[in-house]
């Protein structure tokens, strides 16, 4: 089993029993790590295809749990991982996140805002 799926199901639960994401509304355009996270989460469960780019754009966040989520929310919505690992290193997840931006331009109605 992967390490985000390993992890993600154990942050979230965390998370939740803490209250980390009860004071912050879900914003990806937020700088703090729950924000976002709460962003991707929403965005993956509404089946929203409309945050692909954003949710991408997250794969490159500093806060490691915040690139988990992205991961996540990516799998999700288009079935993909296209290699990104978000605890691979810093050069490895670079080349993911620009076979990332290259699907989206390739799939530019996969996420024009058509659920599945």
């Amino acid at each position: 089993m992967s390490a985000a799926r390993t992890l993600l199901p154990a942050l979230l639960a965390a998370c939740a029993l803490a209250g980390c994401g009860a004071s912050v509304a879900p914003s990806f355009d937020d700088p703090t790590p729950e924000a976002r996270i709460g962003a991707l989460e929403r965005a993956a469960a509404a089946d929203d295809r409309s945050s692909i780019p954003r949710c991408v754009e997250s794969l490159s966040a500093d806060d490691a749990a915040v690139r988990m989520a992205a991961a996540g929310a990516l799998r999700r919505l288009t079935g993909e991982t296209l290699g990104y690992r978000f605890d691979a290193p810093a050069s490895d997840r670079a080349a993911a996140i620009e076979r990332w931006r290259t699907w989206v331009k390739d799939h530019p109605a996969a996420s024009a805002g058509a659920k599945r």
